[in-house]
């Protein structure tokens, strides 16, 4: 299951993925943020709530493609920051290898387990992801 919540004022996407991920989940909430509102919302950082995520049913090289194929909507020159919030040991192999694969200049992924940080990197109010967690 996932959820996303957009503020355009501080032109940031929260998103809270729960359960298990699955390839259908994944390019649900990819058109939305790509495609809806032609594209408004894909240059908008990112504040990715995993702590609810138990399992992903989705091999490495499927996540990057896809990703890599809606990134090119992005225009250059443009840097999205993205804050992986994994609060559990378990999940946080994927979060670092998600990282290797798909940090660049374009994207800017950094991983934490504190919301404060997360906030922090993000340059917004941390109450503004709290709702993301509960």
């Amino acid at each position: 299951m996932w959820a996303l919540n957009i503020n355009e004022e501080t032109r940031l996407l929260v998103l809270k993925l729960s359960d298990t991920l699955t390839l259908d989940e994944l390019s649900e909430f990819l058109k939305e943020i790509y495609d809806k509102n032609d594209g408004k919302f894909a240059a908008f950082n990112r504040f990715v709530n995993l702590s609810a995520l138990k399992e992903i049913k989705i091999d490495l090289d499927t996540v990057s493609s896809r990703i890599h194929e809606y990134r090119r909507q992005i225009k250059p020159g443009t840097s999205v920051k993205i804050s992986l919030f994994v609060p559990q040991k378990y999940i946080v192999g994927f979060s670092y290898l998600y990282k290797s694969m798909l940090s660049d200049a374009l994207f800017k992924l950094e991983i934490f387990d504190s919301l404060n940080k997360c906030a922090e990197y993000l340059s917004v109010d941390k109450n503004l992801l709290k709702d993301a967690v509960t």
